[in-house]
């Protein structure tokens, strides 16, 4: 890795600037990647497609308080929103913190403007917008979360549709307007709300339409047509520079990098430089899974997310992902910082699925990591709402970058992928699988309160639990065979079908683990019924509704075809886990 070369990447990208799909910015950052990757003696690739791109008239946006007081606040309108009419709307403010599901109980908002807060935990930004819409909401405020002492606005889009919208998405896509505010003005609002009414006027507009658009990648081969994908988002607001020209920076020097291992390398690398990111949510990766489907499905091993490594005061070693390979994940690193004599972060936190950061692959079952730096708890404990102030902002500027720092990111993640290239078996961990899933069960069935037992799901999940570490044991004894007779033609067979085994698992359990919406479908932005089992998650207000009531019987009607479903991917798992054993086991 060179400190030097992806540091004149991030300079490039930062004289740029602001570079939002289908923009003349964006575009020479396209050329740019492409004649990077043509330098490096690569043959890259830029795809051309539709994409439903959002531009907001963000300095046009207008925001007057009309009672108990007049006076004007500056705002910036977010992209992804519905446009008010050209007289603006007016109505009465009501404060809904977060603005997730349980801020909407006991509040009637519609036909009134709501105002929320900016910081995206728990609730993601477009997902605000599509609980205040279907709530009525005739416009909302976000309040930026980058504290009083700087009057930023940390820029977003509230498109709470991930990917291109289809003819039942569509009407999601934006569906009241949505203004951006400093944190000053919104502390302001919110004690004018202290003393009583408050009545508000806005105006905002923003144009959202099909274009072309163009999005780069590049495919290092191995020996086989297996392969790990590795993803950066090119489009960025504001500065730009943490978010994310490092991001894009680190991508190329990774791509220069793995280059030069090639003839190396059993399993080869993709590298995609998104499209649509900010402006559009997800468009270019979800372009990506939709017409590369069977590549992916096939043969994707893993996927990172290059975003936002290297930033400033990220001076500690971090790695985590999915439960099937989070333990190759924690030994690679923990042996990259002990040989550098680097701190390495505490790894406290149950994994839970969320989605953001360009994560449309859930659906397909690939496993999903990252390898990388972040900052120290003593920063985080600086941090407001642990985010970084100048987010999306204007500030993002050079200052919050690090050349060191990005340096340590890059040499953490071209060794985890470097691995994951070489190794003779996928370094996944079945029994790690098992447990995850049989914790979040009982959990479920404990949450339940016995109006739905899924006492046979937990039985089944202890029965794979079993299996899959019959089968991490056979896999280790394959391993040990393999280092000691690397050419053997019969043990490059049976590597293959474990391959084979691990992937089909990945592929049937990952979808119910870490989606709601299934295999084909993209959730929604930042949704909060994206957690473990999603599709069972509705037990704990299955609890809460009277027995005799309709809606109780049509809720459990629902959750005992999700249980079923949960049970066929647990059975189907087990069954390609015995089979792979077998073929592993015979002579």
């Amino acid at each position: 890795m060179s400190r030097d070369k992806a540091w004149e990447h991030v300079l490039w990208f930062a004289g740029v600037g602001e570079k939002l799909s289908g923009t003349p910015e964006f575009e020479r950052s396209v050329d740019y990647v492409r004649e990077t990757l043509r330098g490096y003696g690569m043959d890259p690739a830029v795809s051309e497609f539709q994409a439903y791109l959002t531009f907001p008239k963000q300095y046009e946006a207008q925001l007057e308080v009309l009672e108990p007081e007049k006076k004007s606040i500056e705002c910036r309108a977010c992209a992804g929103i519905a446009s008010t009419p050209p007289e603006g709307v007016e109505g009465e403010l009501v404060y809904v913190g977060h603005g997730g599901s349980e801020d909407y109980r006991a509040k009637y908002v519609k036909n009134k403007i709501v105002l929320a807060e900016r910081i995206s935990s728990p609730v993601a930004l477009p997902w605000k917008n599509y609980l205040a819409g279907v709530h009525g909401a005739t416009g909302m405020i976000i309040i930026s979360f980058a504290g009083s002492e700087h009057r930023t606005f940390n820029k977003g889009t509230v498109k709470s549709v991930w990917g291109n919208p289809t003819p039942e998405t569509m009407e999601d896509v934006g569906r009241i307007p949505v203004v951006n505010i400093t944190t000053s003005d919104g502390e302001c609002l919110k004690k004018l709300l202290e003393r009583g009414p408050v009545r508000m006027w806005m105006k905002a507009e923003c144009k959202r339409e099909w274009l072309r658009t163009r999005q780069p990648m590049v495919t290092i081969s191995g020996r086989t047509p297996r392969f790990v994908l590795i993803g950066s988002h090119l489009d960025a607001w504001g500065g730009a520079v943490s978010c994310n020209a490092i991001g894009c920076a680190s991508t190329l020097e990774i791509a220069r990098v793995m280059s030069r291992f090639r003839s190396r390398l059993k399993r080869g690398v993709e590298l995609l430089w998104f499209q649509g990111h900010e402006n559009a949510i997800m468009t270019g990766s979800t372009w990506y899974v939709d017409n590369f489907w069977d590549n992916l499905h096939k043969n994707c091993v893993a996927y990172f997310n290059n975003d936002s490594y290297g930033m400033i005061y990220e001076t500690v070693y971090d790695a985590r992902g999915d439960p099937v390979f989070e333990d190759f994940l924690k030994s690679t690193i923990r042996e990259l910082a002990e040989e550098e004599g680097a701190p390495k972060a505490a790894q406290t936190r149950k994994y839970v699925p969320t989605k953001s950061g360009d994560q449309s692959f859930y659906g397909l079952g690939i496993p999903s990591g990252r390898a990388a730096t972040t900052n120290s708890p003593e920063v985080i404990s600086r941090l407001p709402y642990r985010y970084n102030w100048w987010y999306h902002a204007e500030e993002d500027l050079l200052d919050k970058a690090d050349a060191e720092a990005l340096y340590m990111a890059n040499k953490a993640q071209i060794l985890v992928l470097l691995r994951l290239c070489t190794v003779p078996i996928l370094p996944y961990k079945l029994s790690n699988v098992a447990e995850w899933m049989l914790e979040n069960l009982k959990q479920l069935n404990n949450r339940g309160k016995g109006t739905l037992d899924l006492g046979d799901l937990v039985g089944n999940a202890e029965a794979f639990r079993e299996i899959a570490c019959e089968l991490d044991r056979a896999l280790g004894r394959l391993t040990e065979r393999y280092v000691e007779g690397p050419n053997d033609e019969s043990l490059m067979k049976k590597t293959e079908i474990a391959e084979e085994g691990l992937l089909k698992i990945c592929r049937i359990l990952n979808p119910v683990n870490y989606t709601y919406r299934g295999i084909y479908e993209q959730d929604y932005y930042g949704a909060e019924y994206v957690k473990p089992i999603a599709v069972l998650q509705p037990v704990s207000e299955l609890a809460a509704l009277n027995p005799d009531s309709s809606d109780y019987k049509a809720l459990r009607t629902k959750i005992v075809r999700s249980r079923n479903m949960v049970s066929d991917a647990l059975e189907e798992a087990s069954w390609f886990a015995k089979y792979t054993i077998s073929n592993l086991e015979t002579k």
